[in-house]
């Protein structure tokens, strides 16, 4: 496989192993986010950050809002603005937390998960379509690769992240 060369500027050396991930990553973002929005997301009526919020309260079970921004990357007040448009769409519920009535627990209800399944439903059905040319081991490799990058690159950024905010 030949690398894409990039035209450098001056005094800035490139990874060409590296650049060409990134824009192979990008491709596939864009691609799949136009899945997204071309067939899934209009007749689902979820966006894809509800879907997300949703997501994390299928995989991880009731928790607090501040939880669910920390694992998704975004500040609590985004999340808690979310939230109140979920709740407000019957698609999570929440309850005081018997340790600190103060914040509520926040679960997933019945039609959220009802409405989660189906979008996924769908979107694995486009998916597949999409990618009929891969078998299954193909596609069970490619997901192992990109869940082995996503989790190094989320580490080096949570490194990152300490070192600034400790001085190191």
């Amino acid at each position: 496989m030949q690398l894409a060369q990039h035209p450098l500027v001056p005094g800035e050396e490139r990874d060409a192993s590296a650049q060409e991930l990134l824009e192979g990553v990008s491709s596939l973002i864009r691609a799949v986010r136009c899945i997204e929005h071309k067939h899934l997301m209009p007749e689902n009526g979820l966006r894809r950050s509800d879907a997300s919020v949703l997501k994390v309260l299928m995989r991880d079970g009731e928790q607090r809002g501040g939880e669910i921004a920390a694992k998704l990357g975004v500040d609590a007040s985004v999340v808690s603005r979310q939230l109140t448009t979920l709740e407000a769409d019957g698609l999570v519920s929440r309850r005081p937390d018997p340790v600190d009535a103060r914040v509520g627990l926040i679960r997933v209800s019945d039609d959220g998960k009802a409405r989660l399944e189906a979008l996924y439903s769908a979107y694995t059905k486009q998916l597949r379509s999409a990618l009929a040319d891969f078998d299954d081991d193909a596609l069970s490799d490619a997901a192992n690769v990109l869940q082995r990058l996503a989790r190094a690159v989320t580490e080096a950024a949570d490194s990152v992240r300490r070192s600034n905010t400790t001085g190191d």
